[in-house]
């Protein structure tokens, strides 16, 4: 049961909030579709449950816990309103000589056409080994089960049969569905399950400008340390490209292995000495989320940042490392391994673990050492996140901050850039190089 925290994780109990999610309510009944356990017992297992089976009292308790998420969807001030105005309603009708509304309230038919089966298997998933919290799993991790039996019916026969599709305006289309998922009772259980779990959310801490400044040039001594075995250095020369890059874009940790190879070491010059925007490009090129087929992308980047952050150094290191081993021939992940596979996500989350560790240790007016770096900062949100602070410190507009960020989202086709190859995509970005590269100069 969520309670409300303070920062401190401390939990804030109030006297009304002891009976939450306990028990039903007035009113409940007229709120919500119910039938009691037994009746939902025998739906699902088409027999009445036995008073010495343990496994028919743990469905029975299953099935009374989805009832009580679904009566909680509602709080307890809408319930009492409407039973108020139904008792209201009762009396007019009374006063007036006329016989009161009623609806029927059942009896149902014999079967689980509300996903009731679906919701006690969402129930079993949360109480499994969490990966945040061994006691749980969280609301945003067993809702994917809601999601892939929703799939499972759109493909199957009898949702296909039951289906039907209307089309609106600019091509928009609209479905009626009968899948047990999307149910009055089931939409109500995940609302319920979800006001009485919360979540439970470990946001990435940003990393700051000065901590990313240190984490390079520990890079650049190890880098010009004759010690430094081959593939270290080679390690050395992928994370510092991939953090400068992250922190420049603000870019989330997946999109950065989307750089690709070819085109990074042909484009290494491109921008360089411009005269009025040197810059930068880095060429990703991928499947986008919400996209088909595959898109290409052109970020273009400051040579060196306002704070001193030389992003072109390092994109030029990680070029010139693919041009030796030979990566430019073919297309291919610009972060690879030697074997040319991309570089995995947990591998630069451990450079980056490891060297914040010890700046904790050398440099604890930059990080204090009470962080723990392995639960508070990753490739996936750190890098975007002290970017997104530091420009919001140097006063960069929001526009300008929205147009760095705006090729992530689902473009219309009026407003974005079109599906071009690279060479016409640089023309195309190259017309508006000072908005681009606005972003990551102030950095």
């Amino acid at each position: 049961m969520e309670r409300p925290e303070n920062d401190e994780g401390a939990e804030w109990r109030r006297e009304t909030d002891e009976n939450r999610f306990m028990c039903a309510r007035d009113g409940d009944m007229i709120c919500a579709p119910f039938q009691c356990e037994e009746c939902w017992f025998i739906n699902l297992m088409k027999r009445k449950s036995c008073d010495w089976s343990l496994g028919d009292k743990r469905i029975l308790g299953y099935i009374r816990r989805v009832n009580l998420d679904v009566f909680w969807s509602r709080e307890k001030s809408t319930v009492r309103s409407n039973l108020g105005s139904l008792r209201k309603g009762y009396r007019l009708s009374k006063e007036l000589g006329m016989p009161p509304i009623a609806f029927r309230q059942g009896p149902w038919k014999v079967a689980d056409g509300q996903g009731m089966q679906i919701a006690i298997e969402v129930l079993r998933a949360s109480q499994e080994k969490g990966r945040n919290d061994e006691t749980y799993v969280q609301f945003d991790s067993i809702r994917k089960i809601r999601t892939a039996y929703s799939n499972l019916f759109e493909s199957s026969l009898g949702g296909a049969r039951t289906s039907r599709t209307f089309k609106g305006g600019y091509g928009k289309t609209f479905a009626l569905t009968s899948s047990p998922t999307d149910s009055l009772l089931f939409r109500m259980f995940m609302k319920g399950c979800e006001k009485r779990m919360g979540r439970l959310v470990n946001q990435d801490l940003g990393i700051s400008i000065e901590v990313l400044l240190e984490m390079l040039r520990m890079y650049e001594m190890e880098l010009w340390n004759d010690k430094t075995s081959t593939s270290r250095r080679r390690d050395l020369v992928m994370a510092g490209a991939a953090f400068v890059a992250l922190f420049g874009g603000a870019l989330r940790g997946g999109e950065i292995l989307l750089a690709e190879a070819t085109e990074l070491v042909k484009r290494q010059e491109d921008g360089k000495y411009h005269s009025k925007h040197p810059h930068v490009v880095l060429p990703l090129m991928g499947r986008f989320k919400g996209e088909t087929g595959e898109r290409n992308v052109l970020l273009v980047m400051a040579n060196t940042t306002s704070s001193g952050l030389e992003i072109r150094k390092w994109i030029e290191r990680l070029g010139t490392l693919l041009r030796r081993e030979g990566r430019h021939r073919a297309v291919g992940p610009a972060f690879c391994t030697r074997t040319g596979f991309v570089f995995e996500r947990w591998r630069l989350n451990g450079i980056l673990h490891e060297t914040l560790g010890k700046i904790q240790v050398n440099r604890p007016d930059l990080l204090a050492p009470v962080i723990q770096v392995e639960e508070k900062f990753s490739i996936y949100r750190s890098f975007r996140r002290g970017a997104t602070t530091r420009a919001k410190e140097a006063k960069v507009s929001e526009p300008t901050i929205q147009m760095n960020n705006r090729w992530r989202k689902v473009q219309n086709r009026s407003g974005g850039l079109p599906n071009l190859p690279m060479s016409e995509l640089y023309v195309e970005i190259s017309q508006a190089l000072g908005s681009r590269t606005r972003f990551s100069k102030e950095l």
